[in-house]
């Protein structure tokens, strides 16, 4: 196995292990790891939409985790096999395949999650474009700096 490889594997192994512990919120406040496994879920569990609770800061940071964590995974991807569009749709199946394993694990998989999951690796896309566009990243980081800077001068009081 090519060592190239090893990010990719251990990031993926991360999002394996955070979305399939019983309780996230064990794992990340206590470390405790706990799998509970389901051999027949029902898989129109995919298709729940009532859970969605905008309101709640807890569900708004878990949803904004999985951005992250697929995003960050895109940039992992992409930048092992130097391809775009096949990290893209790498990242949205793995999305897809660990909602789905939820399932297996007494976890709540949902296809809302999966789209999720797509818009942070959308969103990383379009940064590492707008850092190749720039000429690297801190070129691409002083630009914006220098952008937000202007815009701020821009507004004076009045």
């Amino acid at each position: 196995m090519k060592t190239k490889y090893i990010p990719v594997i251990l990031w993926g192994l991360c999002i394996l292990l955070a979305t399939n512990n019983y309780n996230f919120q064990s794992l990340l406040f206590a470390q405790e790891i706990d799998f509970h496994i389901r051999l027949f879920p029902d898989l129109s569990d995919l298709f729940i939409t009532s859970d969605i609770h905008l309101d709640s800061k807890t569900y708004v940071f878990q949803k904004i985790g999985h951005a992250l964590s697929f995003g960050i995974l895109f940039l992992i991807v992409a930048k092992t096999i130097n391809d775009d569009g096949k990290a893209i749709i790498l990242c949205s199946l793995f999305a897809f395949f660990t909602e789905v394993l939820q399932l297996f694990f007494e976890r709540s998989g949902r296809i809302s999650d999966v789209l999720i999951d797509i818009g942070g690796v959308y969103l990383a896309y379009r940064l590492s474009i707008y850092v190749k566009e720039q000429g690297g990243l801190s070129p691409a980081f002083w630009k914006t700096v220098q952008k937000i800077a202007g815009v701020l001068a821009d507004d004076k009081p009045r």
